[in-house]
């Protein structure tokens, strides 16, 4: 029994008392969770960065190809025809469904960017066959491109 409670004494003893190697293990331990902390902000940082990096190039991608269909419309008004008119409808339609994509970009978190970018790429994509079929179907519109 007495050496229960000697064994017991010892050991609330060194519980007591830290030693300098403990008390620098410790200091180390904080030092490296808040050199972590600063990390974690870092890369919140650099990827808040690269977010609206992206965000802008396919804000120019939409803008710029939005830019072409106004052009091209201003152009058609100037013809008059059916078949101007007729390129001019299929335009506008084009047109809207890209300041749709154009506002879901602009207002699309981080959580979603990922999808929303897919799917801006996969307008752009058919935009670029449709702007390409555009011109085809009305070739004869377009003797000067």
């Amino acid at each position: 029994m007495k050496n229960v409670f000697l064994l017991a004494g010892i050991a609330a003893l060194f519980a007591c008392n830290e030693s300098s190697t403990q008390q620098e293990k410790k200091e180390e331990i904080k030092e490296n969770i808040k050199e972590a902390g600063n990390d974690i902000k870092s890369a919140a940082s650099s990827t808040g960065d690269y977010l609206s990096e992206q965000k802008k190039q396919a804000e120019e991608a939409i803008q710029e190809r939005i830019k072409e269909i106004d052009q091209t419309t201003t152009a058609l008004k100037k013809e008059g025809d059916a078949k101007s008119e007729a390129a001019r409808k299929k335009l506008e339609a084009l047109k809207a469904q890209m300041n749709r994509k154009l506002d879901d970009v602009k207002s699309s978190s981080a959580e979603k960017w990922d999808s929303t970018r897919e799917a801006a790429d996969q307008l752009m994509k058919k935009s670029d066959k449709e702007w390409t079929d555009f011109k085809q179907d009305f070739k004869d519109l377009f003797k000067k491109d």
